[in-house]
């Protein structure tokens, strides 16, 4: 998961019980939020000027902090928050008045599908303003860089507007025999062209300013030094300022040829990489697309790579810096292509490679390749080294794609799944999330349905390690499916279409009886192993779970103690009611309990009150920036702090790295887990002595 996945979330509310349920719809709705709590406007002050936030919800009614007062704090800490109202009963005058108050919106607490409506929309609103601040900010860049390139450039180029000079670089200046710009600056072109090819001249300019871009060039002859010489006058449209223009480039007639190969290849190219610029990429995609159109032999790789933390090496060493990172990652990846492999830059911090005529395996192991390679660089830049890693996305394209723009959309699907999987890795996006609609939906359900019925399910185990001395084997257990092109899909793949397909306590019960019998077999060598369990939102709400538990702990003759039960906390805030009865009847099977995703909420130990948890698991955006982030520091110290007070035990997943290790264990924390340990394992062979710190 990637820092600007995380959605900060500002809760003006008197009823903690309320901004929990407001976090865990919107956590059930698919946001990783991290939620901070105000009560009054001096606080509100004191947060927006330490934090930012992506979205504000705000009470009516509030005693301490009227809305009008809070939106009016917004404003002027020049913060763009979205302000969102909330109100126990709805109405049209109660919305205009909210919303002539500075809210965009008022949302009931009674209608909680439309927050989450209201809640997406802002944030797609808030992503779209970023990013066009950020491709101002990029436009900008590129406007200085292109400054720089026509001062340097050596072929002669002037911008005019109503046929005035308003700019020339240095070689039109020395080629005309020009000191300084402000001696021609506002004389006509026309006045530098030979008289007798004037009338041309005129020609092609009224064709080119009604529109006709056809033939936007001409041979004339220009008078330079007193000398007439041949030359052809290409135009094309520019901007100066922000208002438009015309740039006229001259080069000798001589030249011509070999000019025109260098500007086709300049305007088919990035300038910083070298490599293929977005539009000529995707122009080529577009190409093999239509070429393999009708072939169901045919099949090419596309990669989606993008290259992780550029904004933190841009914001601690510049943009040189950056600028370096970027053409050693692009060398990097274009050393690992063959030919006839096409290589692109398709956004500041993203590569794409098209990998014509090459199969699944051929495709993962070239994405693999440059992951490692990208790993493995270090970046010199200036007085400092630097290192970067890439996450990739890859896909396979054949006579099933519809565009370019479809097949790129898929692998940067592909590229989000592996960012929230913890990034610097490569994820193969399968052939079933092409489905889409009402016919895609049916076909999951029947390919899920095939599933429980052939028992074609597998699971797998991830160590759950102890940092205290003890030494006792646990393994969370995670499902996995593979698919008719026999590809691994993970639980992220197709567990929300099960869920959707009305499956998901099916496919709950498969895992636990399944997990039941694994553990059997175990224990007959490790009598205290433990298997953790996850169980969804709908097994909560299903009535014969605990009668179906009993029954197979029996049946496998396992005591509870063996078996702890794993629920997600915006889960249980949801489904409150359900999860305590829950919770009890697994206390009377003898059995643990787990909280996973904990701490991300306002006030997440007061859920505690109402399921006393054996474990809290941290909630995964807590280790995102734990390394060099002092609030997310403190937050998950002040987390573990708590737990141990209130005799709970914590356990760390995601950890991917021996720093995250040592710092969860210089937190005290209980138990680890994470590919550093372990990646999901066919077997359950851990050696857990060794972990031991």
């Amino acid at each position: 998961m990637n820092q600007d996945d995380i959605v900060r979330l500002l809760v003006a509310e008197t009823s903690l019980n309320d901004a929990e349920m407001f976090i865990s719809v919107l956590r059930n709705a698919g946001h990783a939020v991290r939620a901070s709590h105000v009560e009054d406007l001096e606080d509100l002050h004191s947060a927006l000027e330490e934090h930012a936030f992506e979205l504000f919800l705000c009470t009516l009614h509030l005693d301490e902090l009227p809305l009008a007062d809070a939106a009016h704090a917004v404003q002027e800490s020049g913060r763009d928050l979205p302000l969102i109202a909330v109100t126990e009963e709805d109405g049209p005058t109660r919305r205009r008045e909210a919303m002539q108050s500075g809210a965009l919106d008022l949302v009931s607490k009674e209608d909680l599908e439309h927050l989450k409506l209201v809640v997406r929309r802002e944030l797609r609103h808030l992503q779209d303003r970023r990013r066009l601040r950020r491709m101002e900010k990029a436009l900008k860049e590129s406007e200085r860089r292109a400054s720089a390139l026509l001062d340097s450039s050596r072929d002669a180029i002037a911008y005019v507007h109503e046929g005035m000079h308003i700019y020339a670089n240095p070689a039109y200046l020395e080629k005309f025999g020009v000191e300084a710009f402000e001696e021609i600056e506002g004389m006509p072109l026309l006045d530098m062209i030979a008289p007798e090819d004037q009338k041309d001249f005129k020609d092609l300019l009224r064709r080119y300013s009604r529109g006709d871009r056809t033939e936007p060039e001409a041979d004339l002859r220009m008078v330079a030094r007193d000398q007439t010489l041949p030359v052809q006058v290409s135009l094309s449209a520019a901007t100066v300022d922000g208002e438009p223009c015309t740039q006229v480039l001259i080069r000798d007639q001589s030249a011509e040829h070999d000019l025109e190969a260098q500007l086709d290849s300049l305007s088919k190219t990035d300038l910083l990489t070298g490599l293929f610029h977005r539009a000529h990429f995707v122009d080529r995609l577009e190409h093999s697309i239509r070429e393999s159109a009708g072939n169901e032999e045919s099949s090419d790789g596309l990669l989606y790579i993008q290259v992780e933390n550029l904004d933190g090496i841009r914001q601690t060493l510049g943009i040189s810096a950056c600028d370096k990172v970027i053409t050693d990652v692009a060398a990097l990846v274009t050393g690992e292509l063959d030919e006839g492999a096409v290589a692109g830059r398709f956004a500041d911090d993203v590569f794409t490679v098209l990998l014509p005529n090459r199969g699944v395996h051929d495709t993962v192991a070239v994405a693999e390749a440059i992951r490692q390679k990208v790993e493995d660089h270090i970046v010199e830049t200036d007085r400092h080294t630097v290192t970067a890693t890439c996450t990739v996305g890859a896909v396979m394209v054949g006579e099933k794609a519809r565009d370019a723009g479809e097949a790129v959309g898929r692998a940067h699907r592909g590229c989000e799944i592996a960012r929230e999987a913890g990034g610097n890795q490569v994820y193969l996006l399968p052939a079933e999330d092409d489905s889409e609609g009402a016919a895609g939906n049916q076909h999951w359900q029947a390919f899920l349905q095939d599933a429980l019925e052939r028992d074609a399910f597998h699971l797998v185990y991830m160590p759950v390690a102890a940092l205290n001395g003890d030494t006792t084997s646990r393994y969370e257990v995670r499902v996995r499916l593979r698919n008719e092109e026999g590809e691994e899909l993970r639980g992220a793949d197709f567990i929300p279409r099960a869920e959707e397909a009305g499956l998901m306590a099916q496919v709950d019960r498969w895992v636990v009886d399944h997990a039941l019998a694994a553990l059997s077999r175990g224990l007959q060598n490790d009598p205290e192993r433990t298997l953790m369990i996850k169980i969804s939102g709908p097994t909560l709400s299903d009535e014969g779970f605990l009668a179906f538990l009993g029954e197979r702990l029996k049946a496998h003759g396992i005591k509870g103690r063996n078996v702890n039960f794993e629920v997600n906390e915006p889960v249980a805030v949801t489904q409150l009611n359900e999860a305590r009865e829950t919770f009890r009847g697994l206390k009377e099977l003898g059995c643990g309990f787990t909280l996973d995703h904990f701490g991300s909420g306002v006030n997440p130990f007061q859920l505690l009150k109402h399921l006393p948890a054996d474990y809290l698991k941290l909630d995964h955006s807590l280790g995102q920036d734990l390394a060099d982030n002092e609030e997310t520091q403190e937050r998950v110290q002040s987390i573990i702090d708590n737990a141990h007070s209130m005799k709970k035990r914590v356990i760390a997943g995601y950890v991917e790295d021996a720093m995250g290790m040592a710092t969860y264990w210089r937190y005290q924390v209980d138990f680890v887990q994470g590919h550093f340990l372990q990646a999901p394992s066919l077997t359950m062979d851990y050696d857990f002595t060794g972990t031991v710190m």
